[in-house]
């Protein structure tokens, strides 16, 4: 037991020096050796535990994709309409890009890797069936519009948000992630909310947004 604990130790060390090195100067830049000076261990307790750089960068991504969709998840209030836990849930999850070192190193890995990863895949799909599994049960209560597709709309929401962070990465480093899902967000809720609520969840994303905009002053 102390020695699988000293063992995991160890791994988590070389995770968070990776993380630290990836958020810092991306992961192109960091090569293993920087890694192992950072995490101040041998090249052999390095490969003991992740045979490659990507086999790294893959268990960042699971590690940090899992925290992001948990952020989505948790953001879910029991008796709150679906379509408010999603939008609440897009905004926890700018939170959790912008406060969580690892779901950020993840995030940028995600953009890096795409589909070339399976752990990419993986937490694109996991994420987009939690979103569209929301959007079914917003049409459900009258939400959002009954003629529109479940799925298609799961997609729109989820690759508007891929588009805002990259966005935003490339912009101002991330830092005003949550003003770019408000961006969004203001083109979507016309045309995917039925017109009766419409009125109402602009209300509702203003307070999202001002929440946002607290969050995202030093």
């Amino acid at each position: 037991m102390v020695r699988q604990a000293r063992s995991e130790a160890t791994r988590q060390k070389i995770i968070d020096s990776a993380v630290d090195l990836i958020n810092e100067i991306g992961y192109p830049a960091a090569g293993l050796a920087d890694i192992i000076d950072r995490a101040e261990m041998t090249k052999g307790a390095l490969y003991y535990h992740f045979d490659s750089k990507e086999v790294l960068a893959t268990a960042i991504i699971d590690d940090g994709g899992n925290r992001v969709i948990g952020a989505f998840r948790a953001a879910g209030r029991t008796g709150s309409p679906a379509l408010e836990n999603v939008i609440h849930g897009v905004f926890m999850v700018a939170d959790t890009i912008r406060n969580d070192k690892l779901a950020q190193a993840a995030s940028r890995l995600l953009r890096t890797f795409g589909g070339f990863n399976p752990a990419a895949k993986r937490t694109y799909g996991e994420f987009l069936a939690e979103m569209t599994g929301r959007v079914k049960a917003a049409i459900a209560e009258g939400d959002v519009r009954a003629d529109l597709d479940a799925e298609a709309v799961g997609r729109t929401i989820f690759g508007s948000m891929l588009g805002s962070e990259l966005l935003s990465a490339s912009l101002d480093d991330g830092k005003e992630l949550g003003k770019h899902f408000v961006t969004t967000w203001e083109v979507l809720l016309p045309a995917i909310v039925a017109p009766d609520s419409v009125g109402y969840y602009r209300e509702f994303l203003a307070r999202q947004s001002t929440r946002s905009r607290d969050k995202d002053r030093p």
